[in-house]
């Protein structure tokens, strides 16, 4: 038997090969259905007994069942490789694979089950991601990233908070409304960590790619600056939403993000969809922080401005760049993206525009233009990554090698 096929002969089905397979495809394919349920109430379309207002099941849903997913298939993908642990693979996989659909069904019967029930199933999910991840990350191999870990945890607290805010126990004067405000604003933070790890290394293909290989050097101060003003944010967003002070928190990290862009590798380097797809994520993060703080500072803005290009610009685009940049690493492929993947960002960046400026500009366009277009290049951009990944999520690498 030669190398390759003894390799293959003790590795699991290839979907449960690696946490990113299953949880990538599955959370490109609930993203759009995720939101049915919203858009079809605002329609008058859809009744359905969701138990708690479609905003705020609407929000859970992307937040705790959608990037949860993602979450949960990056951070045990990176772990292992992080800290030097065994990956999670194979039977346990797919139990917690099962955990997770078992939280989906449960919030779409929300209305119908006892909340304990529906709470426990969700939480027991991202419990399990995180008692897994953290005890890794406070290892000695692990010790660099261990404010993922952190992150991670505060994202749990936050989940928490918002099951806690629905059944009436929180004892802070918060809502369920904003406890998905800091899950979101926590993951926000989490880009703005991980980028440059993954910039240096997708920078770095890119610009040998173009034949001029140089060293790219990221300033230190400038990572720290932008993810220090971003966690003011957070904290100042949670206390204060609205306020002024709030609002000159929010231009101090738009500012600081942009400083750190300049560093990124501008020209030619961009025509690499892989390196545009992050660095538009990062773009939409800065623009977002910067409508929300003027927002905040005057009346010539409503107070949800700016938001829609944090949640849906930076955050879906980051997601949608991680699932595609890992997608093809870590199944021993080059990084050279589907052309579909140019119609999904397009897709994406049509949707994070409209869904911004419709509102603003043309209210009376709300449902169709601001509401149920956006739905539908959500749904194509997520798809698209679907149909063109699926494939190769679902297969061996063609190297042989595990994963």
């Amino acid at each position: 038997m030669s190398t390759t096929a003894a390799l293959r002969a003790n590795q699991p089905w290839p979907i449960l090969a690696y946490a990113f397979r299953p949880f990538f495809l599955l959370a490109a394919l609930y993203a759009p259905l995720a939101l049915l349920p919203w858009v079809g109430i605002l329609l008058q379309q859809i009744s359905l007994p969701l138990g708690m207002a479609p905003l705020l099941w609407h929000g859970h849903e992307m937040l705790f069942g959608v990037v949860a997913a993602a979450l949960a298939g990056f951070l045990l993908t990176a772990v292992p490789t992080w800290a030097k642990v065994e990956p999670l693979i194979g039977t346990r996989l797919a139990g917690l694979v099962g955990l997770w659909l078992a939280g989906r069904l449960a919030f779409w019967l929300a209305g119908s089950l006892p909340p304990w029930l529906v709470v426990a199933i969700n939480l027991a999910f991202t419990l399990w991601v995180l008692c897994w991840a953290l005890p890794a990350l406070l290892g000695t191999d692990g010790r660099r990233h261990l404010s993922l870990g952190v992150l991670a945890l505060l994202f749990v607290v936050a989940q928490t908070g918002f099951y806690l805010a629905w059944l009436d126990l929180l004892p802070l004067r918060l809502g369920p409304l904003d406890m998905l405000h800091l899950a979101a604003n926590l993951l926000l933070v989490m880009i703005a960590v991980t980028a440059t790890r993954i910039v240096r290394v997708i920078s770095m293909a890119a610009i040998a790619e173009n034949g001029t290989p140089r060293m790219l050097r990221f300033t230190p101060a400038r990572e720290h600056l932008a993810v220090i003003t971003l966690s003011m944010f957070v904290l100042a967003d949670l206390l204060a939403r609205g306020h002024p002070i709030t609002g000159w928190i929010a231009l101090a990290a738009a500012v600081a993000q942009a400083d750190r862009l300049s560093e990124w590798p501008w020209g030619r380097a961009m025509g690499k969809l892989y390196l545009l797809l992050l660095t538009l994520a990062y773009v939409w993060l800065m623009l977002g922080l910067g409508l929300v703080g003027i927002a905040a500072l005057s009346d010539a803005l409503p107070g949800y401005a700016g938001r829609h290009l944090l949640f849906l610009g930076a955050i879906g685009g980051a997601v949608l760049a991680v699932f595609c940049i890992a997608g093809l690493r870590h199944t021993g492929r080059p990084l050279a993206l589907p052309r579909a993947i140019w119609l999904a960002l397009l897709c994406l960046t049509l949707g994070t525009l409209l869904r911004t400026a419709v509102p603003l500009l043309w209210p009376q366009h709300y449902l169709v233009l601001g509401t149920f277009l956006p739905a539908l290049l959500w749904l194509l951009a997520f798809w698209l990554y679907a149909l063109s990944f699926a494939r190769m999520l679902l297969s061996a690498r063609p190297d042989g090698l595990p994963g």
